[in-house]
């Protein structure tokens, strides 16, 4: 009986594969997109029509309008945040007054943002004295030169550092994949995974197959997924599913067809936690395209990862438990989940695992990014698919570069998002213009966020170079100094680097001028994209 019932449900996610794939059903997905997307349009048009209506009145609402702007742009000046962001809204709110105030009210000032960081301080306080170690001070002491880091991410992160921690690289998806399936046909205790997008395919029915062996074999699984990064699988629908299989799943903030802030306040970190004995994370999702799979697709997808087993896996489970608490609305036992049996290694190095959000206005992935600029001697190594950059990290590479120091950056050559790469460019015109060497990866897209310097440090994780990952979205990365992997990743690099052509002032004016007018004019609103 027990063994029919386990062979029924290993074979509905074949079922639903077909379903997905079949053509009727991926226009009716992907028409939900289509549909909020036309939603969202008709209510700029509603706007642009009573701007039509207020016309004839338009004598009397001139100088009025610009008063309300010079009004808002002073109440606007006054706001913390960056000043990038706030001058990219002076052309609507100028432009358009009623339109461009009324757009950045729909964006800012509804309720949903306001309870999720009231929510998000709640929780961080609550359990920062469960995820805190008492051996901060030995961490201090065996790696001194980077004590005012390790207390930065102590205090504003409310991270640990960890010790004796074994971190494995992988240079492409393909390469982790075999692992993080062991890893989880392994499991005894819970399985939790928390990606932004997950999409129906060969990864992830290989993934589902498994978990819904290890449900029926007792292990809790729990599998958290962004609304907008997997909108092709209809995520609530999808949720009910999942749920419906034994597993405890949730849609992070499922979309509305409403112009709103958490349209870009996304959940895009990349977790993978079994028994809170090794966690994943990095730049794969859990799409065919992350392991090269996809079908159709003539060029090489470049990502990475890493594997961490010891202590500091402690810190990702804290991170998924976290924002499931929050998005389900529980509370979870943290002792439970987070005092396991932790194997301890006789590795050097520090590893911390830390997140970001959109919330804390404590910009924790930047100022990481920068601290490793800051302080490299001889080089800076990164990789990001894009290159819209904010003024002050902008300022961290020029300066590393005008110390002497190699700052090197490998972008994509295939275009993901065609107005963000043209913006890009605009931005690597910039940096190559001031010492910065800048690679285009010639086999296709590098997905990959690492930054490496000098043999000591690196960072491997979902952010991105640009203002959606670094302060509009949840992000998670793990810091590294003096671990023997740093080595692998810097291989890795030198690799990669091998495969690319270096962008220079010459060949940048190669570049079709189109395109590069194209990322003149959205520069105007970078911060925006």
């Amino acid at each position: 009986m027990h063994t029919a019932s386990k062979k029924q449900k290993t074979l509905r996610p074949r079922k639903t594969r077909r379903l997905l794939n079949n053509p009727v059903v991926k226009s009716l997905i992907y028409g939900r997109v289509v549909l909020i997307f036309l939603l969202l349009i008709a209510q700029l048009f509603l706007f642009l029509a009573f701007i039509i209506w207020l016309e004839p009145y338009s004598k009397y609402l001139f100088g009025s309008g610009i008063a309300v702007s010079i009004l808002f742009l002073i109440y606007l000046f006054n706001t913390d945040g960056k000043n990038e962001y706030k001058l990219a809204w002076m052309i609507p709110v100028l432009l358009f007054p009623l339109f461009g105030i009324s757009f950045y009210i729909l964006m800012h000032l509804e309720e949903m943002p306001r309870e999720i960081r009231r929510n998000i301080k709640a929780i961080k306080e609550e359990t920062k004295h469960v995820l805190a170690l008492p051996d901060f001070t030995e961490n201090q002491m065996q790696y001194p030169e980077i004590n005012d880091f390790v207390m930065y991410m102590k205090t504003e992160a409310l991270v640990p550092p960890y010790l004796n921690n074994e971190i494995k690289y992988y240079p492409s998806g393909e390469s982790a994949f075999p692992d993080m399936m062991e890893s989880i046909r392994h499991a005894e205790k819970f399985i939790f995974i928390e990606y932004f997008i997950i999409n129906s395919g060969y990864m992830w029915d290989s993934i589902l197959n498994v978990l819904i062996n290890k449900v029926s074999e007792g292990v809790e699984v729990r599998v958290m997924y962004d609304s907008l990064g997997s909108a092709a699988i209809s995520p609530v629908n999808y949720e009910r599913y999942l749920n419906s299989l034994g597993i405890k799943a949730k849609a992070f903030i499922p979309l509305v067809p409403v112009v709103a802030a958490y349209l870009n306040n996304r959940d895009h970190r990349k977790i993978w936690v079994v028994d809170g004995q090794c966690a994943f994370t990095g730049g794969i999702n859990l799409s065919d395209e992350y392991i090269n799979k996809a079908r159709n697709m003539n060029y090489y997808w470049k990502d990475t990862l890493v594997r961490i087993q010891g202590k500091a896996v402690r810190s990702f489970t804290g991170m998924f438990l976290q924002l499931w608490d929050l998005m389900t609305e529980t509370e979870d036992n943290y002792t439970y989940y987070l005092e396991q049996p932790y194997i301890t290694y006789s590795i050097p190095g520090i590893a911390m695992p830390y997140s970001d959000n959109a919330y804390n206005k404590k910009d924790i992935a930047e100022n990481a990014y920068c601290y490793m600029l800051s302080r490299a001697h001889r080089y800076v190594h990164v990789t990001s698919p894009y290159m819209i950059i904010d003024s002050q990290m902008m300022n961290a590479f020029i300066f590393a570069a005008r110390r002497g120091i190699d700052v090197s950056v490998i972008f994509p050559s295939h275009i993901d998002h065609f107005i963000t790469y043209c913006t890009g460019l605009t931005f690597i015109k910039t940096l190559i213009d001031n010492g910065v060497h800048v690679y285009e990866y010639v086999p296709g897209f590098i997905h990959a966020k690492m930054f490496i310097s000098d043999d000591t440090s690196a960072i491997v994780g979902s952010i991105n170079l640009d203002y959606r990952s670094l302060f509009n979205q949840f992000e998670d990365a793990l810091f590294m100094y003096k671990c023997p992997v740093i080595a692998d990743i810097e291989k890795d690099f030198t690799d990669t680097r091998n495969c690319c052509r270096e962008i220079t002032s010459e060949s940048y004016k190669k570049i079709p001028a189109f395109k590069r007018a194209v990322g003149r004019v959205f520069r105007l609103c970078a911060p925006l994209l």
